[in-house]
C-alpha cells in the first residue's frame, strides 16, 4: 500500500505531515509503516524525529553494517553508531539485486516499535539520490507489501511521476489560501479520484476556514482533514522531538492548544487510514 505525500505549493508541510501522521497512526493502530524520501533533503524526515545533536551526517563510501552483515549501497552515514547506542536501533533491511547480480542491502531504522520504520537517505547528492532512487528502491516499492508513507518531491523528476502514478493514495497538502487551492484543481485535477487532503498549519479563526473551503471546492468531509497550527507542536518538531511531543499528549494535554492540536491530528490520522485499509481490503479481493 503506497500512500504518497505531495504538495503543489512551497513550504506546504509535506514532511511534517507525513511525520506526524505516521506516529499516530501506529500509536493508534497495529500498522506498519514504513517512511521514505524520494529526494534528498537537509531539513527532511530527520529533523522532526531526532535531536540535532543526533542529526546524521552523510558518510562518502560503502559501509558494511554490523547489524546487517551486508554492504550498503551508495553513501551512508557515519555517526550511525553514536545515534544507534543513544536511542534507536537497526533491526531490519531491504535487499536488492542490481543487473549484475550484487546484493544490496538498505538499513531501516525502527523508530517505534514494530509499528514506526525509517529508510535514511543514503547521499547529499541530489542528482545522485534522484538516480539511485529510481533504479533501486522504485522497484522495492513496486514489491512493498506493507504501508508505505512517500514524502514525494513536488518538481517533475521521474521517480515522483512514478509514485504519484503508482500510489493508492495521494496525500495532497495545501495552504489555507483559495487561491493555492483553486491552483491545485486547475493544474492537477488528474490527482484527485484517489487523493486525501491536508490544510497544513490551519488556523481555525481565519476567514478561510475548513467549512469555507468544503463548501467552495466541495470536498468529500472524509477526504480532508486539517493539522493546526500549535506554536508547542512547532517547537517539538523542530528541536526533533515530534515522537515525544505526539506521544506524551496522545491521550490528554493540560494545555488547550495542544488537546486541540491532537484531537484535529488524531482524526486527520484516522480519515486517512480508513481511505488505506478501504484500499487495502480492495486489493486483497481483486
Amino acid at each position: 500500500m503506497k500512500v504518497a505525500y505531495w504538495g503543489n505549493g512551497r513550504k506546504s508541510g509535506v514532511t511534517c505531515a507525513l511525520t506526524a501522521i505516521g506516529v499516530t497512526a501506529v500509536l493508534a493502530y497495529p500498522f506498519k509503516i514504513t517512511l521514505f524520501e524520494n529526494h534528498y533533503n537537509k531539513n527532511g524526515v530527520l529533523r522532526y524525529l531526532f535531536p540535532r545533536k543526533w542529526q546524521y551526517c552523510v558518510g562518502e563510501s560503502v559501509y558494511r553494517d554490523p547489524f546487517l552483515k551486508t554492504p550498503v549501497y551508495g553513501n551512508y552515514l557515519t555517526n550511525q553508531s553514536y545515534i544507534m547506542e543513544q536511542s534507536y536501533s537497526l533491526n531490519e533491511s531491504y535487499t536488492l539485486m542490481d543487473d549484475g547480480g550484487n546484493s544490496f542491502a538498505y538499513p531501516v531504522i525502527e523508530l517505534l516499535e514494530r509499528g514506526l520504520y525509517y529508510v535514511p537517505q543514503f547521499t547529499s547528492n541530489a542528482d545522485l539520490y534522484d538516480y539511485q532512487f529510481q533504479c533501486d528502491l522504485l522497484p522495492l516499492l513496486k514489491k512493498y507489501q506493507e504501508i508505505a508513507f512517500i514524502d514525494t518531491q513536488r518538481e517533475n523528476t521521474i521517480s515522483s511521476k512514478v509514485i504519484l502514478e503508482d500510489a493508492d493514495i495521494v496525500v495532497v497538502l495545501l495552504r489555507q489560501n483559495m487561491d493555492e487551492i483553486q491552483s491545485f484543481f486547475q493544474n492537477y485535477s488528474s490527482l484527485v479520484p484517489k487523493a486525501f487532503f491536508i490544510i497544513s498549519d490551519y488556523q481555525k479563526k481565519s476567514p478561510v476556514n475548513l467549512q469555507k473551503i468544503v463548501s467552495e471546492f466541495g470536498f468529500r468531509r472524509d477526504c480532508i482533514g486539517v493539522i493546526p497550527h500549535s506554536e508547542e507542536f512547532g517547537l517539538a518538531a523542530a528541536y526533533g522531538r515530534m515522537i515525544e511531543y505526539i506521544s506524551s499528549n496522545y491521550m490528554s494535554s493540560e494545555e488547550k492548544e495542544s488537546r486541540y492540536f491532537m484531537q484535529e491530528l488524531k482524526k486527520t490520522t484516522f480519515l486517512l487510514m480508513q481511505q488505506v485499509v478501504f484500499n487495502r481490503e480492495l486489493e486483497e479481493v481483486f
